[in-house]
C-alpha cells in the first residue's frame, strides 16, 4: 500500500477532509498537509509535530493506542490503524481516524511513517 505525501496530496485529499503526514526517520523532516493541520488543531506557523510530541495532544487514556500504532509501524513495520482523540488548543476534542503505512529501506528498515488522517 502506498500513500500519497503531504506535498503531493492535492485538491483530491483536501476535498474529502483527509490529511496526510509523514515523519521521515533519517532526516527529522516532518510535512503535514494543510488538512492535517486542521484537524489536528494545530497553527501551520507553529509547524507538525513530531512523532516525540504528538502523544501530548491525546488525552492520556488514547495514548496507549497511539503507542501501539507506532510500535507496530516503527517497530514491527506493521501497518499502523486506530482511532483517537485530539485535545485542541482552543479546548474542544476531535476523534481523528489514523491509517499509515511505513516506508522501509531495502533492509527492511523503517525509514519514514506516512498517515493518512480523517475525522470521524
Amino acid at each position: 500500500m502506498s500513500l500519497p505525501s503531504p506535498a503531493a496530496s492535492g485538491p483530491a485529499v483536501a476535498a474529502a477532509a483527509v490529511g496526510a503526514a509523514e515523519w521521515d526517520l533519517l532526516t527529522d523532516q516532518v510535512r503535514w498537509s494543510p488538512e492535517a493541520f486542521r484537524l489536528l488543531g494545530r497553527d501551520p506557523g507553529l509547524g507538525p509535530l513530531s512523532l516525540d510530541q504528538l502523544p501530548a495532544r491525546l488525552p492520556e487514556q488514547d495514548r496507549p493506542a497511539l503507542r501501539r500504532m507506532m510500535t507496530d509501524a516503527l517497530v514491527h513495520g506493521r501497518t499502523p490503524a486506530g482511532t483517537v482523540r485530539i485535545l485542541c488548543p482552543d479546548g474542544h476534542r476531535v476523534l481523528v481516524h489514523c491509517a499509515g503505512v511505513p516506508v522501509v529501506d531495502e533492509d527492511g528498515q523503517v525509514t519514514a511513517l506516512r498517515m493518512l488522517l480523517r475525522a470521524v
